[in-house]
């Protein structure tokens, strides 16, 4: 990345310094100013505490479930059972695939962080998912870091912005590429945070999934502390109304407060909550 200047300004030990954006980025941001902007968003406040107790039930156990593989499975689950929710519209074809394939971002270093897409994720249990991710996690940001490298020796070939964002916004047409790159739901969850908003995406919806935290709530009529987590679902409004987004984040809060997602030994123990 070329600097093209820099200075010391008054006596601040900070430096300011502009660069030009090396071709890797370039990319990036051309391919997320051709994703889906979301033409609407909900929330829900979702108690957990019934998830909490067994969610702990499998750590003790020895299970390496963290929230995030049990908002997948709440999430993949919501979606089999709601096969009119679970489509893919690219162009003018639309799609209601025959596996939910989660696309789970990770941690990384660049604006687009890397995927791991959890195929036929309806289909596996929460200790499934929760493998899966941790063994294709270190490979997603190989993968990722391996891309920009690629992109940024070779991105030159195609310099101009309109021509980048033309070429994305041909192969985002295309009902295979967002398979491929985005599987057919996105999941985000960043426990740092109260909520997120997943303003850009690449499927007919996204989740979003704050920290569970501890706030009071009325319980049959007298307050209490429970655990809760806030829901936000990111609609492209050509594909889905406000009644799907609704829809969908009942049902995710029904999986997590029946205690559904947990494999059926340690739901049977566990689900006396309130």
């Amino acid at each position: 990345m070329k600097a093209y200047y820099s200075w010391n300004k008054g006596t601040s030990s900070m430096s300011e310094t502009v660069r030009n954006l090396e071709y890797g980025a370039r990319w990036l941001r051309d391919g997320l100013h051709e994703s889906v902007q979301a033409g609407f968003f909900e929330t829900l406040d979702v108690d957990v505490a019934a998830a909490s107790q067994i969610l702990k039930q499998l750590k003790a156990a020895g299970q390496g479930i963290t929230w995030t593989h049990v908002f997948v499975r709440a999430t993949a689950l919501t979606l089999a059972r709601n096969p009119d929710l679970h489509q893919l519209v690219a162009g003018n074809r639309k799609i209601h695939p025959a596996s939910v394939d989660i696309c789970l971002s990770v941690a990384g270093d660049s604006a687009v962080t890397p995927v791991v897409i959890i195929r036929d994720a309806a289909n596996k249990d929460v200790t499934a998912i929760a493998a899966d991710v941790v063994r294709r996690s270190p490979q997603a940001v190989r993968e990722n870091e391996q891309l920009l490298a690629a992109l940024n020796r070779w991105g030159w070939i195609i310099p101009l912005s309109g021509l980048r964002r033309r070429l994305m916004r041909f192969l985002l047409n295309r009902i295979w590429y967002r398979r491929k790159v985005s599987g057919t739901f996105q999941v985000t969850s960043v426990p740092l945070v109260d909520a997120v908003v997943p303003l850009l995406f690449n499927t007919s919806a996204a989740l979003g999934i704050g920290r569970v935290r501890d706030r009071v709530v009325v319980v049959d009529g007298v307050p209490a502390v429970r655990p809760v987590v806030t829901l936000t679902c990111c609609g492209d409004h050509s594909v889905w109304n406000g009644m799907d987004a609704a829809k969908f984040l009942v049902g995710v809060r029904q999986i997590l407060e029946s205690g559904e997602f947990a494999p059926k030994p340690t739901l049977a123990s566990t689900l006396p909550v309130r």
